[in-house]
């Protein structure tokens, strides 16, 4: 099972949900929200394609005030509410079972007294479906992130890099397999942390 690795719930594990679900691995989560570092603290988390929701959990461990878990999968999101439970962070999580494109088209619908955009949108789609760019495309005509927020796309190495417009890439590492990206939206260069790793 997979591990939290910083935080408050550091060391607590999390359950799988059945199926084919790819969590992201200790090194992976590790390595980002080490880097996104203080950034973290009190910020809005979007997690699209949650699965086992270990990345917005790591988010929460590390100080996030809340956040959304977006899946297809009502049964893989009965295994997320589970584990929230078991974190102790059901207060500030709320599930949403949809497509996540159709959700990106009616996200304010969910929230109709409370539309405020999101910091931080952790994406990891399966690899046989990803569309990096055309779920940028999405995401930024639903306006769903604020200025100065970011994404973190996980995507397979086979797949093209997206180049989304209004999207500045801040860091790009890969891990065997896997590419992880994190890109500021609406910042310019000059804004941006240095990644001195």
């Amino acid at each position: 099972m997979p591990v939290i690795v910083g935080g408050t719930a550091k060391g607590r594990r999390i359950k799988l949900p059945p199926g084919d679900v790819r969590p992201a691995t200790s090194k992976v989560r590790q390595s980002t929200f080490d880097y996104l570092g203080e950034f973290i603290l009190g910020v809005r988390v979007l997690d699209l394609y949650s699965g086992s929701g270990g990345m917005g959990f790591e988010a929460l461990s590390r100080g996030a005030s809340s956040c959304v878990f977006v899946d297809i999968s009502e049964r893989v999101l009965r295994v997320t509410r589970e584990n929230t439970e078991t974190l102790k962070f059901s207060d500030r999580c709320r599930f949403i079972a949809k497509d996540v494109f159709r959700f990106l088209k009616s996200w304010t619908d969910y929230f109709p007294d409370d539309p405020e955009k999101y910091d931080l949108l952790i994406v990891s789609p399966p690899y046989k479906i990803a569309e990096p760019q055309k779920l940028f495309e999405e995401i930024g005509k639903s306006e769903i992130i604020a200025k100065g927020g970011c994404v973190c796309i996980e995507y397979s190495r086979h797949t093209d890099h997206p180049e989304p417009e209004g999207f500045t890439l801040d860091r790009r590492r890969v891990y065997g397999e896997t590419v992880m990206d994190i890109w500021d939206f609406g910042l310019d260069k000059a804004e941006l942390p240095n990644d001195n790793e």
